[in-house]
């Protein structure tokens, strides 16, 4: 977990974030509603699973609306 918390910020060292592309507040509680209601560590897994595929989502439409922009990703 150490190396992903590095990775994460030295990227956001160098990137700045869009808000317009981030996780809610609200998708956030839905998610972590999702993770302790889990009755079994697949469960569990699924919905970390989504977030990170959720995630991978939002930063390729984030990085088509830079590329529109005429931006450099």
């Amino acid at each position: 977990m150490d190396k992903i918390k590095k990775y994460v910020e030295r990227f956001f060292s160098s990137t700045k974030k869009n808000s317009e592309y981030g996780m809610s507040f609200s998708e956030m509680e839905h998610g972590m509603e999702e993770v302790f209601s889990a009755t079994d560590a697949n469960g569990a897994f699924e919905v970390i699973t989504t977030f990170f595929n959720f995630g991978y989502a939002k930063g390729y439409r984030a990085a088509l609306a830079e590329m529109k922009k005429g931006g450099a990703v």
